[in-house]
């Protein structure tokens, strides 16, 4: 397909009609019109082309304004060549040449506009004719005027009359080109715009290849005009292995961009010049403001009148370079070009102007602060202080757009009084670019702060960053050194400094509970938890703690809540709670807050053997804390740590190798902080899964000594007792793990949460002998059956069915092992499925072939009654889509549940993604009805209005454990 024809099949179309017609002797008159770019000239190229292939006469004109004044100029391109106009011409120049007014004698005029029709008629007998004119709006007005008289003679006449017309921009003689347009019948009046996006993909495809990496970039630069299109990708062949640049985005002025389309720029700015003596100024102001524009705005910043930049933007609207809804460029690349044309002194200068003028006008700051960002001087206090205004609300959303504000504002000078403000928002914004390099401006920060207040408020900053990069000592000293020079001058500063400094005492493990006045139901709930007292009186404590107002939303009391709460089993309610707190972290836009919700919320999801969600939330987690260089300390190894668990429980062996290899867990080298416990604890079972048992063993025995030290012996909290028996059991040391196992037993007991005496009770199964695994083993799957802990419950299933299967039950053992590998494959846990098979087989039954996935689990009716309610259909709906009863939809939805361990519909979207479609299913059977869980919108997990966050507390992010 020839390039002139992307996307224009319906106007070729008429073309090709009409060229037919011709041939049979009937005439016609056809305009093409269109924005510059559009095709125009290389259509009537392609129509010429296509008369010539039929054996047509092929005459082509181009009027210009450089022509204008030479009477018949367009008349003499066409016929010039004519044998049969030959002798006309010295005539016609000189009657045409001697009044060139509108009071022509008609008389005089008429004979030699109809001499030269006849010339071309008799032409035309010989042959068919086709007559081009190319921009007839620059048209001389005696050429317009034969025009004019010709098309309303083609009637019987082989010829076509095919011109185009440049949109927008004045004709030599308006009344004539009005006169000559109205002729036209309305279904040969051709309008071309730019190119859909699929012609114009298709355009550069055919241009540049499929291997073109911005294509997409040119053409939302372009518009998808296919002038500046071929330009773009003909004349910068550098840009085809440059990266896609944001629509509009300016350019950073390399040394060739000057260079870049230089004719598209020099036709641009002819076409300026034609339409208004303002058209320059007008246009490179428009992109110098790069909004939606309106004249008073224009007027004041190129220094002309409203009328004046009221009309300079209908032309410019008019002629198509300004979309006429909103005034913003149609093509960003023509806006992009304005730009790089201004000097460079100019341009910031214009950009200083603009922002006066927009605020004046009470335009939005983050507009103003735009053009304060290009200008080249901050002359007066307001723009300073707008700049900062601007980076304290985005410092936490985009901590780098920020920093380039402030750095902006303190290169041309902020007042005095801001000068600390500017700093401490620096300060800010890199805490959320380099957390280490934050720690270091801020500790020279604190040292110069005046004031109690300001004093207690920047000390408690550095000590929150200096816990994050797991230095508690130095975030221990410099609370201290604030204590001491506040002294009791202000006890409310004093106050907040004793959190503080229990906070860091409990996150190093120094803490003692007669240590200070805090909350006293706080203390108590660090005292049991980590005793292991009771887990139902902790659950309790822990709800009053997290009810509004006593605790906000993220601060760290509120995580020692949570964690208690998780640990005495409430893993749903744990699951509401952080699924708020992502939310509440990710508006807030602070990637501390929002790394370590996640990477806390993976934690939970691991309890509950949602395996990819947490690896989701681990990975995260990991990913933005890597981009402030945090991702070793703090949070970064609890986030490690359920990878690598996730990683064990997926039997993805090597994936937990690399992870410890990017990171080893040197228990000499780092404080023992509380989240590298739990990675201690995760590598010490992966060594013992690479065959690394001592070095597995000497990983468990620091972070047993590090607990020992806290105070902590709740097995709940960390089962390193459990992994130390399974190690203890693979160097033949059998009667020192079950000493361990039994241990830990006996502590869940005194705990008194079911998921952990499970847990407990299931180690000591794998390590007994004789009759006892088979009672241990069974009373687990008893406390797991109604608990939310499909993955522990699949553990118990399966040491259950093995010690079945030693006693020999062997029916029940299958049973059993059936059951376990259904949960194992619903959860994507693949080591212990891995596991559970080869068993069965021993046990001399066979897995099912046809459950290898989680969605081969269920029914094929099931499967469509659970896709239709992943997508937010309510059972109402189902049962009429299907044509069966509501108590059918509920049994098929419970029996759904139950086989992949699911609470209810709204955790049905992670197995049936809503772009899949359901498949047919016969008439469902009517079954009795089953209570189902309340319907909840898919993919939304919490289930209760958030609580409000109590304002009136101090916020505090990081959060050790009991």
């Amino acid at each position: 397909m020839p390039l002139e024809l992307f996307g224009r099949s319906e106007e070729s179309k008429i073309i090709t009609e009409l060229l037919d017609s011709v041939r049979v002797g009937a005439g016609a008159v056809a305009l093409v019109e269109g924005i510059i770019g559009t095709g125009k000239t290389s259509f009537l190229r392609w129509a010429g082309e296509t008369a010539r292939e039929q054996g047509m006469i092929v005459l082509s004109a181009t009027a210009s304004l450089t022509e204008q004044r030479f009477p018949l100029g367009v008349v003499h391109q066409l016929l010039g060549t004519l044998p049969e106009a030959a002798g006309d011409w010295q005539r016609a120049f000189s009657l045409c040449g001697a009044s060139r007014g509108d009071d022509e004698p008609a008389e005089r005029v008429y004979p030699l506009l109809a001499e030269l029709c006849a010339c071309l008629g008799r032409a035309a007998q010989r042959t068919p004719i086709l007559l081009t004119v190319d921009c007839v709006q620059h048209a001389d007005r005696q050429s317009l005027l034969w025009l004019g008289f010709l098309s309303r003679r083609l009637e019987n006449l082989p010829v076509l009359l095919l011109v185009t017309k440049r949109r927008g921009e004045a004709a030599t003689d308006q009344h004539l080109l009005v006169e000559f347009m109205e002729g036209i019948r309305p279904d040969r009046y051709i309008h071309l715009h730019d190119l859909n996006p699929s012609a114009a993909l298709d355009l550069a495809a055919e241009l540049c290849g499929h291997e073109h990496h911005s294509v997409d970039t040119l053409i939302a630069d372009s518009g998808g005009n296919p002038y500046l299109l071929t330009e773009q990708i003909r004349t910068v062949p550098a840009a085809r292995t440059a990266p896609p640049r944001p629509i509009g985005a300016r350019p950073a002025d390399p040394p060739d961009e000057r260079l870049r389309l230089q004719s598209v720029k020099e036709r641009i700015l002819c076409m300026l010049r034609r339409l208004d003596p303002n058209g320059i100024e007008v246009a490179r102001c428009a992109s110098i403001l790069g909004t939606a524009l309106d004249a008073p705005l224009l007027a004041d910043l190129c220094g002309v009148s409203t009328e004046d930049a009221c009309r300079c933007l209908t032309r410019l609207t008019e002629s198509g370079l300004l979309c006429p809804h909103d005034l913003k460029f149609r093509h960003p690349v023509l806006a992009e070009l304005l730009y790089q044309d201004i000097p460079c002194a100019e341009r910031a200068e214009l950009h200083r102007l603009a922002a006066r003028c927009l605020k004046r006008r009470g335009a939005p700051c983050e507009d103003i602060a735009g053009h304060l960002l290009r200008s080249h001087r901050l002359d007066e206090p307001w723009m300073a202080r707008l700049l900062l205004d601007i980076a304290h609300g985005m410092v936490g959303l985009d901590p780098a757009g920020a920093r380039h504000l402030i750095e902006k504002a303190v290169l041309h000078g902020v007042p005095t009084e801001l000068a600390a403000r500017a700093e401490d928002l620096r300060i800010q914004a890199l805490t959320g670019l380099d957390l280490p390099a934050s720690a270091r401006a801020l500790t020279g920060h604190v040292a110069i702060a005046s004031g109690s207040a300001e004093r207690t408020r920047q000390a408690l900053r550095l000590s929150d960053i200096l816990l994050r990069l797991d230095e508690p000592a130095r975030a221990r000293q410099v609370l201290e050194d604030a204590q001491r020079e506040i002294g009791g001058r202000d006890p409310s500063a004093a106050a907040r400094l004793h959190r503080g400094l229990t906070h860091v005492r409990i996150h190093e493990g120094t803490y003692q509970p007669w240590d200070g006045d805090e909350d006293r139901l706080a203390r108590v709930l660090l005292l049991r938890t980590a005793a292991g007292d009771s887990a139902p009186a902790v659950r309790r404590i822990a709800h009053r703690i997290l009810s509004v107002p006593r605790a906000p939303y993220g601060s760290t009391t509120w995580y020692h809540a949570l964690l208690a709460l998780l640990w005495a089993g409430d893993v749903e309610e744990v699951q509401r709670h952080l699924d708020t707190e992502v939310r509440l972290a990710r508006a807030e836009g602070t990637v501390t807050r929002i790394a370590e919700a996640l990477a806390v919320r993976g934690l939970v999801q691991l309890h509950r053997g949602l395996l990819t969600e947490a690896e989701e939330d681990a990975r995260h987690a990991m990913d933005l804390l890597t981009g402030i260089g945090a991702d070793r300390y703090h949070t970064g190894a609890l986030a490690r740590s359920v990878l690598i668990d996730a990683a064990l429980e997926k039997d993805d062996i090597a994936g937990a190798g690399a992870l410890l290899d990017e990171a080893p867990p040197l228990p000499g080298d780092q404080p023992g902080t509380w989240w590298r416990l739990h990675l201690l604890h995760s590598a010490g079972r992966a060594l013992g899964r690479l065959g690394e048992t001592q070095r597995g063993l000497a990983l468990i025995a620091h972070c047993a000594a590090e607990l020992k030290r806290r105070g902590v012996v709740n097995p709940a909290i960390l089962p390193w007792r459990s992994t130390l028996a399974t190690l203890r059991m693979a160097l033949g040391d059998v009667a020192d793990a079950r000493r361990i196992a039994q241990e830990e037993a006996d502590l869940a007991r005194r705990w008194n949460a079911p998921f952990a005496l499970a847990r407990a009770l299931v180690t000591q199964a794998a390590v007994g002998s004789g009759r006892e695994p088979l009672r241990l083993a069974s009373q687990a799957v008893e406390l797991l059956e109604p608990a939310s802990m499909p993955l522990q419950f699949a553990h118990a299933l399966y040491t259950a069915g093995c010690a079945h299967c030693q006693s020999g039950k062997v029916g029940r053992a299958r049973e059993l092992l059936h059951r376990a590998n259904e949960v194992g494959i619903s959860l994507g846990a693949d080591g212990l499925v891995k596991a559970v098979q080869r068993e069965l087989r021993g046990a001399g039954g066979r897995p099912d072939p046809r459950k290898d996935s989680t969605q081969s689990l269920l029914t094929p009716t099931e499967r469509q009654v659970s896709a239709l309610a992943s997508r937010g259909m309510s059972n109402r709906s189902i049962a009429q889509q299907l044509k069966v009863s509501l108590r059918n939809v509920e049994s098929h939805l419970t029996h759904s549940y139950r086989k992949l361990r699911i609470s209810g519909r709204h955790e049905l979207a992670r197995y049936f993604p809503s772009e899949e479609e359901p498949r047919s299913a016969p008439v469902l059977p009517h079954r009795g009805r089953t209570d189902e869980p309340p319907a909840r919108h898919p993919g939304l997990r919490v289930a209760r209005p958030a609580p409000q966050l109590y304002r009136g507390q101090e916020r505090r992010d990081s959060h050790p454990a009991a």
